[in-house]
């Protein structure tokens, strides 16, 4: 595999994305350049999200592979799929990071040609602020989320209104308030963009999957209630794996699978030593912690849920979750899912989410993931 360095981030064809790479020998000496479009990236993974400073430049490891359209190449190897390394020293800060399929990218990084697009609230809040009329209203620093407004990419705003803005299951009206709230400030920062799922069908999808998952909401709304107490504080090193069997017989008595994303988090807040786990800032314990308080870290997990239920339903869509609660994307990344399979109205897929569990034994494991 050739190793490129790149100081140059992804511009605009007509129809497309562009990436200018320039190779490097082994002297260290420039080489030529390529020019790449049809860009496919693999995802970043945990430890380099862990210590990024997103609000800041960044330095990005990328790997990936397009299609060569030009550059110092000759005439046969156009057309041809092109594979590069390469070290991309970007001007842009990533306050809002895209989860895909094994991992995250910085949001403009993470959109591939004819990719959905599913912000959160805090997505669309930020893009409001930055943008109007596709043009930044900003004298700050550029970040790679100005770039949506140089793309007609495809946007989905149902995430928005599936959230909700007053910590509890949105209804038919507070739905469909929330539904033209994410349209009018997405039309106003993007004008070329193209909304789906934007109409009276889209808000009926938003409202089926409310009704489906508000069981289970409600179930892991008393199971994070019932674990508040013994999880604000970090768990002492002696007390793990007995507040780990707490936490696992609390979910079975709340009808919870073990392998549940929630479960999962309030296992890692216990493992995690000093209550470092970026799971337990997504679950958010406190002081005063009631339903509502439990509904809105809930709502983030089920963003989750919801990306892998497309990813199993729809495997050949390209689908990004655009989010910018780091919590939330470490969380994605630590775990790791793959494999994602539809079983009738279920799915199943496989984690491997040893980021999230520094230092637990296979014995350890055992004792809790069998059901």
């Amino acid at each position: 595999m050739t190793t490129f360095r790149s100081d140059d981030s992804p511009s605009a064809l007509p129809d497309k994305r562009m990436m200018i790479v320039r190779e490097t020998g082994e002297d260290g000496r420039a080489g030529r350049e390529v020019r790449l479009t049809d860009l496919e990236f693999e995802p970043l993974g945990y430890e380099h999200l862990v210590n990024c400073k997103l609000d800041q430049p960044m330095i990005i490891p990328l790997a990936g592979r397009g299609t060569i359209v030009g550059g110092d190449v000759s005439d046969a190897e156009i057309g041809h799929t092109g594979r590069f390394r390469t070290e991309l020293q970007s001007r842009f800060a990533s306050k809002s990071i895209g989860l895909v399929k094994g991992g995250w990218l910085p949001s403009a990084l993470a959109i591939q040609d004819n990719s959905v697009v599913l912000p959160d609230r805090c997505v669309v809040a930020e893009l409001d602020r930055r943008l109007k009329d596709g043009m930044t209203k900003h004298t700050g620093r550029s970040d790679f989320i100005d770039l949506f407004a140089d793309h007609a990419i495809r946007i989905n705003p149902g995430l928005f209104a599936l959230e909700g803005g007053e910590r509890q299951h949105p209804t038919a009206s507070s739905g469909r308030h929330s539904l033209d709230e994410a349209v009018r400030k997405l039309r106003s920062a993007l004008p070329k963009a193209i909304l789906v799922a934007d109409d009276a069908n889209g808000l009926k999808g938003v409202l089926g999957l409310i009704e489906d998952t508000r069981s289970g909401m409600d179930r892991k709304q008393d199971f994070l209630i019932r674990l508040n107490p013994r999880l604000q504080s970090p768990v002492a090193l002696h007390r793990v794996q007995s507040v780990g069997n707490e936490v696992v017989s609390t979910a079975k008595a709340c009808g919870l699978q073990v392998r549940s994303l929630v479960v999962l988090a309030a296992l890692s807040s216990v493992v995690v030593a000093n209550g470092k786990s970026p799971a337990k800032g997504l679950l958010k314990f406190k002081a005063r912690y009631g339903r509502e308080e439990a509904y809105n870290a809930l709502a983030d997990l089920r963003s989750l849920e919801l990306l892998m239920h497309i990813f199993a339903i729809w495997p050949d869509q390209r689908v990004m979750l655009c989010t910018a609660d780091k919590d939330l994307a470490l969380f994605w990344s630590g775990i790791r899912a793959s494999n994602f399979v539809r079983h009738g109205g279920h799915i199943s897929f496989d984690i491997d989410p040893g980021a999230l569990f520094p230092g637990v034994t296979q014995e350890q494991w055992m004792t809790w993931l069998i059901d």
